[in-house]
Parts: structure tokens; sequence; C-alpha cells
């Protein structure tokens, strides 16, 4: 009998101790491809002051945002805008910047990133026109980071969401909390308690994730209500879209969210039927669907990029890789781990189908993946002909998405979906920042001298976004030879962490 007991002593001690091996083996191989082992560029070569500053001749976007104003004579101060004239006279001792033939924007917001631990994306995003960024998965790391920022960084502003809510029972919870930022919220009694923790620890909202219960995440909501919190995430896997407008979760971390809920009820109420009936059912809901969400005060965020090349990695990766600024990317991500289940490679990436499917499930899965995109796209112009707000969201570090660059990415198929080019810089700039609380995002004076000159008109073209002659952050100005030297940078800190080739993707 004590021969017995001490074998299952022994059992269970070998175990936990495989346990634990296993669980450190894990973290050690989620920092990695988090960033943790990648060269980190010095970013103190690239700091500079906030100093008198007068931007002549230059065309400024309206605070409608539909036009620009011309010859405008923009004055900068202490990191705001000081005044806009319609003279060129610069204030006595003031840094003058030729803005003649050029285009002022407010500073690019992107609305859904994930910080992971990636400092040299704070200059990609800079050096890309993103002045400030929005983690829907934050970390108490990212707070400290917030802090940094303020204090002078270089990067943009942060807006630092919680840890993803969710619900799951012992096991699956604590697998969750090993792989990534996220805090289990077992029951809807508990939610009050976990949110204000989390509103005293310094976070600027709650993030719910879907895999949470209906009741609890009805709770999770009213308890963010009554610390001012907003609140952005998906909805539950059962929640009903009836129950819609009486939502009141400020901010739907994306379009697919809504296209997965309809697709439950396209299943429910139709015996078999295709692809073109579904989406003739989705232009069925969509009016509806929006003015639920106008009721309820909702706004939606896009992804609509990441979504997209979601068809394109399952067909066709090594393109789709292709067209990317891999050089770019945090190496380790893109390399990826089986341990983790993350990777953007051939062999890695969890979205890539295995390559003896046959040719009928391939190209069904692939019709599949489509069709949800062409849905997105159906719903994203009922939203915004109804006026519901939406915001740009790159969802960078997520497969394909690189920091910076897919903020771009995204303002285009949101264009090409069908937004004029103003609503689609709207979805970046001044939507983002009144859900935020940011008084940037508007051209105006005393506003925060948060801005992007542009060589080209994004009005003509949204993709003119891209045109980045000077980047001004909290009134410190980054001209293009400073943001070819960020990328510069970035590209040699990460050639020398790379361990795939690179030449086979360009």
């Amino acid at each position: 009998m004590n021969y017995l007991r001490q074998s299952l002593f022994g059992l269970v001690v070998v175990g936990f101790l495989c346990a634990i091996g296993m669980s450190v083996l894990i973290r050690s191989h989620i920092d990695t491809i988090n960033g943790g082992r990648v060269a980190v560029v010095d970013s103190t070569p690239f700091e500079t002051e906030a100093v008198l500053t007068a931007i002549q001749n230059v065309n400024v976007l309206s605070p409608a945002g539909d036009a620009f104003l011309d010859d405008r004579t923009v004055v900068i101060s202490d990191g705001r805008i000081l005044t806009i004239n319609e003279d060129d006279a610069a204030p006595d001792g003031a840094r003058v910047i030729d803005g003649r033939g050029r285009f002022l924007i407010p500073g690019l917001i992107d609305a859904n990133v994930d910080l992971r631990r990636q400092p040299n994306d704070l200059l990609l995003y800079l050096a890309n026109g993103v002045t400030h960024v929005r983690d829907l998965s934050g970390r108490a790391q990212d707070l400290a980071l917030k802090q940094e920022l303020e204090d002078n960084r270089v990067g943009p502003s942060l807006t630092v969401a919680s840890p993803k809510l969710h619900s799951a029972g012992f096991i699956e919870g604590g697998w969750i909390a090993m792989t990534r930022p996220a805090v289990n919220v077992r029951s809807s009694d508990r939610a009050s308690g976990v949110v204000e923790e989390l509103a005293k620890a310094g976070y600027d909202a709650i993030s719910v994730d879907s895999a949470v219960e209906i009741d609890t995440f009805k709770a999770i909501i009213a308890a963010a209500e009554a610390v001012g919190l907003s609140t952005i995430g998906h909805l539950p896997d059962r929640f009903d879209l009836a129950e819609l407008s009486s939502m009141t979760l400020t901010e739907l971390a994306r379009i697919e969210n809504l296209i997965e809920r309809l697709l439950d009820e396209f299943s429910l109420q139709n015996d078999g039927g295709g692809h073109a009936a579904f989406l003739d059912f989705v232009q069925q809901r969509a009016p509806q669907i929006a003015d639920d969400l106008l009721t309820s005060g909702t706004a939606v965020s896009s992804s609509l990029w990441l979504m997209d090349t979601l068809a394109r990695q399952a067909g066709d990766l090594v393109s789709a890789l292709r067209n990317l600024p891999l050089e770019y990317a945090n190496p380790a991500m893109v390399e990826g781990s089986p341990y983790a289940g993350v990777g953007w490679l051939p062999g890695m990436n969890r979205f890539e189908l295995p390559r003896d499917l046959d040719a009928e499930r391939r190209d069904s899965t692939i019709a599949i993946w489509q069709t949800r995109n062409q849905a997105q796209k159906i719903v994203l112009r009922e939203l915004a002909a109804r006026g519901v707000p939406i915001t740009a969201s790159s969802n960078a570090t997520a497969e394909l998405m690189i920091p910076g660059f897919s903020l771009h990415d995204e303002l285009r198929i949101l264009h090409q979906s069908g937004l004029s080019p103003a609503q689609t810089l709207h979805t970046a700039t001044r939507v983002p920042a009144g859900l935020m609380g940011l008084r940037s995002g508007v051209i105006e004076a005393d506003r925060p001298a948060d801005l992007v000159l542009l060589r080209d008109n994004p009005l003509i073209d949204i993709t003119n976004t891209r045109s980045i002659d000077a980047v001004i952050r909290d009134g410190q100005t980054y001209k293009r030879a400073d943001l070819d030297a960020m990328l510069e940078a970035v590209r040699q800190a990460h050639a020398k962490s790379r361990k795939f080739e690179l030449s086979r993707y360009q």
C-alpha cells in the first residue's frame, strides 16, 4: 500500500514538473516570437524638441474633413496648434517649414494593434504617419510604455485597453492566461470586481473577448460604465443580433464579428442555400443592423484588410508574402513557433491550407473566405451610409499585418469597399479620436500638434496618405530624412535577427 502511495505521489510530482517545464518552454517561445530577442533600435538619436514652428503656404484639412483650406500658415507651440492664418507671416524665431503644394492632415490613428514586445514597431508607426495607436490586448508593460511615450520617448501616443476578458474553466483559463494577455471572468458576479481592479491599474478601456458568457458580457459592460470606462470587443459566441439595439458596448472590434452572427442566423433560417443566397440575406439584414447600432450608440472597428488577406493566405501564401515589406516585420513573429502556434511563413501559418488538401475542398474553403469578405463590405457600406461611426484598425502584428504600413492598406480597402476618401480619412482621424477622448484628429487652434504633411492630396486618392513629407508628433517635427533613417534602423536591426531567407519573398 505504501509502495502504491509512493508511486502515485511520484507520478503526481513528475506530472507537475512536466507541466512546469512545458509552461516555461511555451512562455519562452511566446517571448521570442513577441520580439523579446530581436535586436532593439536605439531611438535616442531620433529624439527632438518641440520648438516654435510655422508651416507656411500649406493646404490644411478643414475641421469638417471634407476639403482643404488653401495657403494657410499653421503655427505650432508647446505641442499644440497655436494659430491657423490665411497670411504667410511667421512669428519671430520660429522654425519655418515650406508647405507650398503640400497637404496637412491630422496624425493617423490605428484603433486596434497588439504591441507585444516589439519596441521597434514604435518607429514604424511614426514613420508611417501614425501618431496614436490603441492596444486592445494590454499588459502592465504597455501601461509603463504609455508613460514613457508621454515622457518624450520617440513613437506614437498610446491608449491601452485591458487584457481581454473571457469566460473559461480552470484548465482552459490557465492555458489562455499562459499564452496571451487575458483575464478570466468565470461568472457575472465577478465582473464588477475585475473591472474595478483594471480601472485602478490604469487601463483606458475594457477589452472583451467573444469567448465570454452572455450574462457576464452584459455585467462587464455595466461595470465598465460604472467606473467611467468604454468597452471594446467582440460579441459573445451565442449573441442574438436582435439584442444589438439594447447593447451598450462602446465599440465592436471587427465587422467580421457581425458576419459570424449573420452566418448563425442564416443557417437557422435557411435549409441549404449557397454563397449568393447568404449575400442576399446579408443585404436584407444590413439596414436593420445599422439602425440597431445607431440606436445603441455602438461604433464599429473595421479590420477589413486582415480578413481580406485570409483567402490569399489560405490559397497562395507565398504570393501574399511577396507583396509585403517583410524587412520591417518582426522576424521572430514571421518565423513563428510550433509551440506557440503562431507564424507567418509556409508550414507555420495557421490560415494556410494543407498541401495535400484536394482541389475541390481547397476551392470551397477559399470561396467561403471570399464570400465572408464580400458580406463585410455590404455591411460596411450600409453602416457608412447610415452614419454608424467606423474606426480604421489594422490588427497590426497579426498575420501579414506590419505595423504602420498595414493601416494604409486598411484605408485603401475601406475606400475600395465604398467609402469616399473623406469618409475613409475620418475613420483614422476624427472618429477614433472622439471615441478615445483625444483632442487630436482635427486641425484647429488649441488642438494637439499631431499632424502629417503629405506631398499629394488624399481627398483625390486615399493612397496619397503614404506620400509623407513630414510627421509632427506632440509638436516635434520629423522630416522625411528622419523617417527614412527610422525605417533603415529597423531594417538593419531585423536583418541581424532574421533566420529565414528574405529574398524568397521579394
